[in-house]
């Protein structure tokens, strides 16, 4: 007994050491950062007939992920993310200042975006272009998803070593169905939806058929996109892609089997060139700086965005943006989530502001909790009673429970490629009863009904709870199709048609009704503005409240980050993409473990869909 109370002292005053140092550690570099704040300089300066830098460092993201303190230590830093905005916004203005002549698109770092937003960053690069100013990318290799911005640009630079091959996109998943009868875990499922495969992976050893329609039927709509853009800006016949797909061995061979020579044979890239010969190429465009001859004169957007910010007009009237992304969950969430009531707040923020004259919620979620989907939407119901008029902006994914708290907005706008519908509902619950009670583990007691505790892990779930759960389970899905038709006009078996968990992409989802029109947030913003009869307005992004930890956390990060940028080791991505989904499974927390959630929509971290 000694010996073991030593070691659980032994055990705890590790913890208490990892604990001080770990604050101790993020208390010395706020404490640093805010002593150089005053020596460094207030605004980045922008160089006269300079280059901006679009150093897309991460994945795209319309609302930054908040970072926790071991995040940010074991993983040396925060998980790379570029905020689309600020894209846009740097690109935006750049194209009307004199003071930027040229734009280099560095891709190097780029861990690429969903397929709406690598549009809306495309985009973006192109109206840059009709301004009359040269666009250069570069980068030692080209990811598929690189290749759809590279291909805005003028020319397009790569290093000999490197290779732009492009793959085609898939949607793979991985299955446990044996692996939890082997360990007699049992699944309890509930489900409503012919195309809700969200619980495939618990009771399936490979994807149905079912689930096989449905990612085909955003997999092929974005391929063509993708496809169509490459060949179009590139000047490639149409088919190009394909065709070389079809015999790629075949012509890398004629390129004496070297990929950077196949990309150039391919039309890809325009030249290839070592790290020090485009920096002297981009010299000779924009000149060199004077205390450091060997760089080219340019500044990075996000500095170009801190010395030249976004000008608001002088209105008295505000069309709110309340953007949210990631799972939808009961209660409160940081940046990065949905929850209730921490988006609900943000809703009567916008409420208790009296400029404000519509809402446009931007929605970039597969869904979540039932429960929580109804509160939201309920709330902005209640914005409409009020004669606010409410749009709902479609982002990459806006499915399942995303769809349900945007289905009763006055107009609903979606990318053509996004993704919607999944209109379904489920709950899942694994007991262990078989495998403990093998090894001895029993449970037993009393209660004064039958449905008291009838669920239990040791004991399974009874024959009157499990009804209970369906019945509930069924309603929700009627409730669901309720909620659709008295939003979209429609009746409840048309929307049952469309429905059963399947999903669509935004421009099929316009065909079929679930939505109104085709277009960014831009563009809903502009019909928000039509619904509230305002010329003259501006917009007002309701930002979620920043807590006092992630403040100080943004604090120190900030200052790091600045002088020392974030290592990404080969492997990070694949531990972020696990962590991600262990993340998102701990996050459903239904009251009623009543989910709607489009687990068919592709996952933000999916390399195969992102690559």
């Amino acid at each position: 007994m000694t010996i073991l109370k030593g070691l659980f002292r032994m055990i705890w005053s590790l913890l208490k050491t990892a604990q001080t140092l770990l604050f101790g550690t993020l208390a010395f570099f706020l404490i640093l950062a805010l002593l150089t704040a005053p020596f460094s300089s207030s605004t980045p300066e922008i160089p006269e007939g300079g280059a901006l830098v679009a150093n897309l460092s991460g994945f795209l993201v319309e609302e930054k992920t908040a970072t926790d303190p071991f995040t940010f230590i074991t993983q040396e830093g925060p998980p790379p993310e570029v905020l689309i905005t600020d894209v846009t916004d740097a690109l935006s203005q750049a194209a009307s200042d004199d003071r930027i002549n040229l734009l280099v698109l560095d891709l190097n770092r780029f861990n690429g975006g969903m397929m709406p937003h690598l549009q809306i960053i495309a985009d973006a690069i192109a109206e840059f272009r009709t301004a009359g100013k040269k666009v250069i990318a570069l980068s030692d290799n080209y990811s598929q998803s690189d290749l759809l911005l590279a291909v805005e640009a003028d020319e397009v630079l790569m290093n000999p070593e490197g290779a732009a091959i492009i793959e085609g996109f898939s949607a793979y998943r991985t299955y446990f169905s044996s692996l939890l009868k082997k360990f007699d875990v049992t699944i309890h499922l509930f489900r409503v939806g012919q195309y809700k495969s969200a619980t495939e992976p618990y009771i399936r050893d490979s994807m149905s058929d079912e689930d096989k329609l449905s990612r085909m039927s955003y997999l092929s709509p974005w391929w063509e996109t993708y496809t169509h853009r490459i060949e179009n800006r590139r000047d490639l016949p149409t088919g190009t892609v394909n065709r070389t797909l079809e015999d790629v061995n075949a012509q890398l061979a004629e390129s004496g089997s070297n990929l950077g020579q196949f990309a150039l044979d391919q039309g890809l890239v325009d030249r290839l060139v070592t790290r020090n010969e485009a920096r002297e190429y981009l010299i000779s465009l924009v000149g060199a700086e004077e205390k450091r001859p060997r760089k080219y004169r340019g500044i990075d957007f996000e500095s170009y965005l801190a010395a030249n910010p976004v000008e608001l007009p002088d209105a008295e009237d505000t069309i709110a943006v309340i953007t949210g992304t990631g799972a939808i969950t009961d209660g409160f969430a940081e940046a990065g989530g949905i929850g209730s009531l921490s988006f609900i707040k943000r809703i009567e923020q916008a409420l208790d502001n009296h400029s404000v004259k519509a809402i446009v919620v931007r929605v970039n979620s597969g869904g979540g909790s039932k429960t929580a989907s109804e509160l939201i939407r309920d709330s902005l119901t209640r914005a409409q009673e009020q004669g606010i008029p409410v749009v709902a902006s479609f982002g990459a994914v806006a499915a399942s429970g995303g769809y349900w708290m945007s289905a009763s907005a006055d107009k609903i706008v979606a990318h053509p490629t996004s993704i919607t519908g999944s209109i379904g509902i489920f709950a899942m619950i694994p007991t262990f009863e078989k495998v403990l009670n093998e090894y001895g583990v029993f449970e037993d007691g009393v209660a004064t009904t039958e449905l008291a505790n009838g669920a239990s892990l040791v004991r399974g779930i009874s024959p009157t709870y499990s009804q209970m759960i369906q019945q509930t389970i069924e309603s929700g899905y009627d409730q669901f199709l309720s909620v659709v038709a008295d939003g979209r006009g429609m009746t409840v078996e048309a929307v049952d048609d469309i429905a059963q968990g399947r999903i669509w992409t935004g421009q099929k989802a316009q065909e079929i009704g679930l939505v109104d029109e085709l277009g960014g947030l831009d563009l809903a913003i502009t019909i928000a503005a039509e619904l509230a009869e305002l010329e003259d307005y501006k917009t007002w992004r309701v930002e979620p409240e920043v807590s006092k930890k992630q403040q100080f956390i943004k604090a120190i990060t900030t200052k790091i980050n600045a002088a020392i940028p974030p290592r990404q080791q080969p492997l990070d991505r694949y531990w972020r993409a696990l962590n991600a989904e262990l993340d998102f499974l701990t996050e459903l927390n239904d009251p009623f473990h009543a989910y709607v959630l489009c687990e068919a929509c592709p996952n933000p971290w999916d390399l195969r869909i992102k690559r």
